[in-house]
């Protein structure tokens, strides 16, 4: 599957789903740690050592996009707090066209 296969999937998602989606890719970037045995797992095919993504993916060497993912964390983290209780159908419909 590609990036761009798994980007439009998240995108059809709700904006809920991907906030979730999103900092579950981050942690698992931030947790995962190379295999010190094995020297080609730290840097496979040639992937910068610098980039947050642990197999080279050039769509994170764009740094528009490592803002979009940064935002949508603090977004995601923001919102966490937030319940929305919608009881009338104006409430649902306020609630789509709000997001």
């Amino acid at each position: 599957m590609t990036t761009a296969t798994i980007l439009k999937t998240i995108n059809a998602l709700p904006i809920a789903e991907r906030m979730i989606i999103i900092e579950k890719v981050i942690r698992t970037i931030r947790l995962e740690k190379p295999d010190s045995a094995n020297p080609d797992s730290a840097n496979p095919a040639g992937a910068d050592p610098n980039s947050p993504s642990p197999s080279g993916d050039p769509w994170f060497d764009d740094p528009r996009n490592i803002a979009i993912v940064k935002d949508a964390i603090q977004s995601a983290n923001e919102d966490k707090e937030k319940n929305v209780v919608l009881k009338t159908k104006e409430d649902i419909k306020n609630y789509f066209a709000n997001l």
